[in-house]
C-alpha cells in the first residue's frame, strides 16, 4: 500500500471515530426525549449525555494537540491501542458466525458500506484539495 493510500486510510478510520461524538450525543437525546417511541420504563435511569468513553476520548484528543504527552507515552499508547484492537477484533471473528450475520439483513450492511465510501471520498477530495 502507497503512503498517500495509508494516509488515507487513517484519515477515514479517523473521521469515523470523530463522527461518534455527535452520533452519541443524537442518539442519547433521542432516548431521553423519548422521540419516536425510544425511551426506557419510568424506573430507568436517564443515561449521561456522553459516555465515559467518548469523554474520555474527546480530553485525550485535546491534551494530546496541545502537546502535554510525553513521546514516549505516546509510543506506549498507540502500541497498547494497536493491541486492544487487535484483541477486540480477534473476540469479534470468535464469537461471530455468518449464518447469524446474514439474519442482521442488507441495511445494516448497506449503511456501512456507504459510510465508508463516502468518507473515502469525502478524505480523498479534501487530500486533492489541500494540494
Amino acid at each position: 500500500m502507497s503512503r498517500e493510500a495509508g494516509d488515507t486510510a487513517t484519515l477515514v478510520k479517523l473521521m469515523r471515530v470523530a463522527m461518534l461524538l455527535p452520533v452519541i450525543v443524537v442518539a442519547v437525546t433521542i432516548t431521553r426525549l423519548g422521540i419516536g417511541g425510544v425511551e426506557g420504563t419510568a424506573g430507568d435511569r436517564r443515561p449521561p449525555l456522553l459516555p465515559w468513553f467518548a469523554v474520555a476520548f474527546a480530553a485525550l484528543v485535546v491534551v494530546n494537540s496541545l502537546g502535554w504527552i510525553p513521546k514516549p507515552l505516546i509510543s506506549f499508547g498507540n502500541d497498547a491501542s494497536r493491541w486492544c484492537l487487535v484483541a477486540a477484533i480477534a473476540a469479534i471473528g470468535m464469537k461471530t458466525q455468518l449464518k447469524e450475520l446474514a439474519t442482521v439483513g442488507i441495511r445494516p450492511i448497506l449503511l456501512m458500506v456507504g459510510e465508508t465510501v463516502f468518507l473515502a471520498l469525502l478524505v480523498l477530495l479534501l487530500l486533492r484539495w489541500a494540494q
